[in-house]
């Protein structure tokens, strides 16, 4: 009898983002550097998690690889929410292997399944804007089963529906809230002394904005993608 071993090649996630409308800052080179600075920040933060950093690509363009454990949709939103006051941006991430070596300091050097992938979730984001609501698309490669996308990207869409209405103090607590504590769940009175805003405040910001049904549901989306891939591929 006969045994036959079958090699799965290393499944990771590819960002690639991009700022809209970069062209038109009235500081551009200010954009680009806070741009370098928080991809610099956020690959300290998520070291052990990165394959190949988050570097800056043709100017106003992005891209990383990181490992399945990664919380992808955090990382996306500490990226969109820095740059919140500069810039709107758009991100497509993609799930599958790497054909290519790796150089953990040159992400734009890998190429395969994963980039494809990420390349078809950012066009997707701007080819199915939802009147430009949406920041966010999700893209497996064909090695996967395609339900898990759907859901995800159905998921994004709602969520981007929901944050698109947010305005000013809402604003600035979802930026805030993020780029302090990611999906952490922290308390009003907490988040009330850090904004320097009153309990009551910061109670009825918080309801007008549906935030903590928002960040669970962002939450609970990145636990149930990390599970469910890692079955996949285990």
């Amino acid at each position: 009898m006969k045994f036959f071993c079958y090699t799965v090649a290393m499944q990771y996630y590819a960002l690639i983002g991009d700022l809209q409308g970069s062209r038109k800052s009235q500081d551009r080179k200010a954009l680009q550097e806070l741009l370098q600075k928080t991809l610099e920040g956020l690959n300290k933060r998520y070291s052990d998690l990165i394959a190949a950093s988050l570097m800056v690509n043709a100017g106003d363009a992005f891209q990383g690889l990181f490992f399945p454990s990664a919380p992808l949709l955090e990382i996306c939103d500490r990226i969109r929410y820095a740059l919140l006051n500069h810039s709107n941006v758009r991100i497509g991430i993609g799930y599958g292997a790497i054909d290519t070596a790796i150089e953990r300091n040159l992400s734009i050097l890998c190429d395969g399944p994963a980039f494809w992938s990420a390349k078809e979730a950012l066009s997707e984001v701007v080819e199915q804007d939802y009147y430009r609501t949406r920041t966010m698309a999700f893209c497996m490669s064909d090695a996967h089963p395609h339900m898990i996308e759907t859901l995800v990207n159905q998921v994004l869409v709602l969520q981007d529906q929901v944050s698109s209405k947010w305005k000013n103090t809402q604003l600035e607590l979802a930026r805030h809230y993020l780029l302090t504590h990611g999906f952490e769940k922290v308390s009003q009175t907490r988040l009330a002394k850090e904004m320097g805003l009153s309990t009551q405040q910061i109670n009825s910001t918080i309801q007008a904005m549906g935030w903590f049904a928002f960040l669970d549901t962002r939450r609970e989306t990145e636990l149930t993608l990390q599970s469910v891939l890692g079955e996949l591929d285990s």
